[in-house]
């Protein structure tokens, strides 16, 4: 049997450049394996920051889907992990824990979207189940360095702990900022921040790319805010890089004005403020309004 589960993870997998690695928890086996993606450049003038890692995050979930039917499929139970992934990511060895809560592979750095399958059985080395619930001790390197603390423009990083309320991250899921300076936080990142990341030690031998023109086309600060604003049909172009999440339009015409605040000249997209004043949503409103003062104050 852990040769069959070996050979279909092998087979699902191989095709993908993704590492994979097992480990047994109170009798279930959880095979986690990391997908690795090359993070864009950061953006040229009158485009936004759209993070890789939700890219490959979308195409590992369904790397996962299509495990867990195969799996399925040759008798093995399938169990979802209520663990926290990135514990057993460590445990399992397939990465060191970092102070930003990333996790860091000696291949991918923290370029890297991780999944995992459980499945019923021994077919790993075993650990416990106190030691996959605990926090891990983060990485020595890490401990010394605090770069990401430092850089972080919402000071989410600290010794040990890790504000996600102030995570730009968590800021763009919700559309709606608190105070002046969280929206000015996000800069021209639409959707993801790679602030931490990029200046990670753990990445250093990682190299950035350029847009291809398919991406200059999604990304443009004018093509995003005339596809979000035309609702959900308009979304659908960026259902592979935006997840579920595409189905919101409201929210992403919320941050893409959010966005056009944050430019160089934000004078340029005043005709976008104008038209979404009187919007429906109060997100929409409240991102025009302040595009609006920004124009008035510049």
């Amino acid at each position: 049997m852990k040769s069959n589960l070996e050979k279909i993870i092998s087979t699902v997998l191989s095709d993908c450049e993704a590492q994979w690695k097992s480990i047994c928890i109170d009798g279930i086996t959880y095979t986690v394996f990391a997908l690795p993606y090359t993070q864009l450049d950061l953006p040229p003038e009158g485009y936004a920051f759209v993070d890789s890692y939700y890219v490959a995050s979308n195409k590992a979930y369904f790397l996962r889907k299509k495990l867990c039917e195969d799996l399925a499929q040759a008798g093995f139970e399938t169990v979802e992990c209520t663990l926290p992934y990135k514990n057993i990511a460590h445990l399992a060895g397939l990465g060191v824990p970092l102070r930003s809560t990333l996790i860091a592979n000696e291949t991918y750095g923290t370029r890297m979207a991780l999944e995992i399958i459980g499945v019923r059985g021994v077919f790993a080395e075993e650990a416990s189940l106190s030691n996959a619930a605990k926090k891990p001790e983060i990485s020595e390197i890490c401990s010394s360095c605090g770069i990401c603390e430092k850089l972080c423009p919402n000071g989410c990083i600290g010794d040990g702990s890790f504000l996600r309320e102030r995570c730009i991250r968590s800021l763009q899921e919700a559309s709606d900022f608190p105070d002046e300076a969280a929206a000015d936080s996000i800069g021209t990142q639409l959707w993801g921040c790679d602030i931490c990341q990029r200046y990670c030690p753990f990445n250093k031998h990682l190299e950035s790319r350029e847009m291809t023109e398919k991406e200059k086309e999604l990304f443009s600060i004018e093509n995003l805010f005339a596809a979000f604003s035309s609702g959900k049909k308009g979304c659908e172009p960026y259902r592979d890089i935006l997840g579920g999440n595409y189905l919101r339009p409201a929210k992403l015409t919320a941050l893409v004005l959010s966005v056009m605040a944050n430019t160089a000249n934000p004078k340029q997209y005043e005709k976008y403020a104008a038209a979404m004043l009187n919007h429906s949503d109060e997100r929409v409103r409240k991102a025009a309004q302040r595009l609006t003062d920004k124009i008035n104050n510049q």
